[in-house]
């Protein structure tokens, strides 16, 4: 009988805690976005921008992507992982039954299991395989019986097809040498089983698999992925699918060691500084298990080999674990704890509980602290210059109390002119925003502009196509990041000058009329020049060691440029995104300060008009400016309960 494994899994527990975090985070998200609309205190783009990080973590899950060589026991150990209580193998795993593409493992919608299939033809067109997600007739759909698990394995069994086309069809795909880089004699066919003029490929493209799961519907995702050459062939995979994983477990063979291929691997697209978001598995210690040898003496081996794998990975020795994933599913399957115990998969399901899914919680944590803090420290400063400022005014009244009726029409006629000054003060700086906001475009946002890329990566496409040596693929790799870190550079200048035009003339303000002091820091685009500098540098390593890419046939080239085009055109537009929230955002801001000053000077003229009518009103006045700043205090020991609620969630941040 199969056991149940996920109740006691330390990967559930994990996930589940993560999730219920998650949706702490989403309440204290929502109420902090309620709370601010319903003062009014932010401008409606801070609003916006808290809700739309609410949703993002709402739709958040943890990417976990499976990598090794072909044969290495990727899908057996996702078998062992996820689907050992069916009581049998679920995922297509054994000799003859390899995995050929990519594919997605997700929790299902509404619970109902399906298969989307993605047919090998879709390379031919330079559309993203996440474009193509949201294209529903380019997939081949398969229903599943979630009720019948003995019937689902025959559509499974589709992930491990192939099928003959021509060799010209193959190379048109960009997965078949061209003829100057085909030996003489196998010029007409590749595959003699196919027959003459024919090689075999994979059927499908991409897969994405939904399955009701506890692990998946807490917000697993699971990337299964083909060996070595279907990775170096398929450029999206390695610039955007392994890249956006947060998790990466990257299975070697125990008999093997670390070979040349699994170096390409690592050194490729796996290897993450600084990050300890690997885990490095020994496959198939079972391999060395003899019954005729002394068990130390084998727990040694395998030390020794994980030793040598951790040095020459260059990771931490607990990032490596050795296992046998087989070993793990028949345990499972057949309840034998004492196997289950040696196979290994529960210290790497304890790794990934204790190192992986804490690592995604704090990027969500960083992430949703910095915006919450923003948002608490604007509506608490703006609260205390509001405060300050109805202190003052009951002091006047105050002091105007202790006063003689005759300093009452200086007072109002000093107020006058304070007002038709600072009406005349800003209409001129109106007549500035347009220059500010004219000045943003051209100085700031031109540079980053979407049109000024798309030319870039167009020019930069034609010369790609041009460049048949690893040397001149580097070359236009490095020369199109250089030209694009140069836009980077002539916004950041641009910003700087914008910045210092809108700061000196709101300073005049400022100081005459003693407005608070813009809480909208300068947008930095420095930080996001150094993460262009960095894609830089990963992409130029991965151009270096494109032979591959070289030697099968100019689309994969194209590809691998328009991935790597498409990821920077994108990070582009996020940058322009921000930047355009930054001018918006600091132009709301003026506008609440000068509304705001205008609005209570108005109030204080008011005022200083109704006391000269009656002096007696004086005491009423004091009392209106008393509430007021009682109502201020209430909204301002809200916005405290709502710091503290977030900190107990998020914990201590700036605000």
């Amino acid at each position: 009988m199969p056991s149940t494994v996920h109740t006691r899994s330390p990967i559930l527990e994990g996930l589940q805690s993560l999730n219920a975090w998650r949706q702490q985070v989403v309440l204290s998200l929502r109420a902090l976005a309620e709370l601010a609309g319903e003062l009014g205190l932010l401008p409606g783009g801070s609003i916006l921008r808290i809700e739309n990080l609410a949703f993002e973590i709402t739709q958040d899950s943890l990417r976990l992507a499976v990598v090794g060589e072909f044969s290495r026991g990727k899908s057996e150990l996702i078998n062992a992982l996820l689907f050992a209580d069916q009581g049998q193998r679920f995922l297509p795993s054994g000799s003859g039954q390899t995995t050929m593409c990519p594919v997605e493992i997700r929790g299902a919608p509404q619970g109902r299991p399906g298969l989307q299939l993605l047919p090998i033809a879709s390379r031919s067109i330079d559309v993203s395989v996440e474009k193509l997600k949201r294209a529903g007739s380019a997939w081949v759909r398969m229903p599943l019986d979630a009720a019948l698990s003995g019937e689902r394995g025959a559509p499974l069994k589709a992930l491990t097809e192939t099928v003959c086309v021509a060799v010209e069809d193959a190379r048109r795909l960009g997965l078949c040498p061209p003829l100057n880089q085909t030996p003489r004699d196998r010029e007409r066919t590749v595959c003699p089983s196919c027959g003459l003029g024919k090689v075999l490929i994979p059927r499908w493209r991409h897969a994405v698999f939904y399955l009701p799961h506890p692990m998946l519907d807490a917000g697993l995702t699971v990337l299964d992925t083909p060996g070595l050459n279907a990775i170096g062939a398929e450029p999206e995979l390695t610039f955007s699918m392994l890249a956006d994983a947060d998790a990466i477990l990257f299975l070697l063979g125990i008999d093997t060691g670390v070979t040349q291929s699994d170096m390409t691997i690592w050194e490729q697209y796996l290897k993450r500084v600084g990050l300890r978001s690997q885990l490095v598995l020994l496959n198939k210690v079972d391999t060395l298990w003899d019954e005729l040898r002394d068990p130390e003496e084998t727990e040694q081996e395998i030390g020794m080999q994980a030793e040598k794998t951790a040095q020459r990975l260059g990771v931490k020795r607990d990032q490596v674990i050795p296992l046998s994933g087989h070993k793990a599913l028949v345990a499972r399957v057949r309840g034998n704890e004492e196997l289950l115990d040696r196979s290994g998969i529960r210290v790497l399901e304890s790794a990934i509980a204790s190192l992986l899914i804490p690592g995604r919680r704090e990027s969500l944590q960083a992430k949703s602290r910095l915006v919450a803090d923003k948002a608490i420290a604007d509506q608490k400063s703006l609260l205390r210059n509001q405060m300050e400022h109805l202190r003052m005014q009951i002091q006047d009244m105050q002091q105007l109390r202790e006063r003689t009726s005759e300093k009452v029409p200086r007072l109002i006629a000093q107020h006058r002119q304070k007002l038709e000054q600072f009406e005349t003060d800003r209409r001129i700086f109106e007549s500035r925003k347009t220059a500010f906001q004219e000045a943003a475009r051209e100085y700031l946002l031109s540079p980053l502009s979407t049109e000024a890329f798309d030319l870039l990566i167009s020019n930069a496409k034609g010369e790609m196509l041009s460049a048949w040596t690893t040397a001149g693929i580097v070359e236009r790799f490095r020369s199109f990041f250089a030209e694009a870190i140069s836009h980077f550079d002539s916004a950041l200048t641009g910003a700087a000058r914008v910045n210092v035009q809108i700061a000196s003339e709101y300073q005049v303000l400022q100081s005459r009329y003693h407005l608070p002091a813009l809480g909208t820091v300068p947008y930095a685009i420095m930080p996001r020049r150094a993460e262009l500098l960095s894609m830089a540098e990963n992409y130029e390593r991965f151009g270096m060691m494109l032979e591959i890419a070289v030697n099968t046939q100019s689309a994969v080239v194209r590809k691998a440029f328009l991935a790597v085009a498409g990821k920077v055109r994108d990070f582009i537009v996020e940058t322009r995104r921000d930047a355009e929230f930054w001018v918006d955002e600091i132009m709301g801001v003026m506008n609440q300060h000068l509304e705001l000053y205008h609005q209570k000077a108005g109030e204080e003229l008011e005022s200083l008009e109704k006391i000269s009518q009656a002096m007696g009103n004086i005491e009423i006045r004091i009392h209106q400016l008393e509430n007021q700043l009682a109502r201020l205090r209430g909204q301002m020991e809200r916005v405290e309960m709502c710091e503290k609620r977030l900190a107990a969630v998020l914990g201590s941040g700036q605000a």
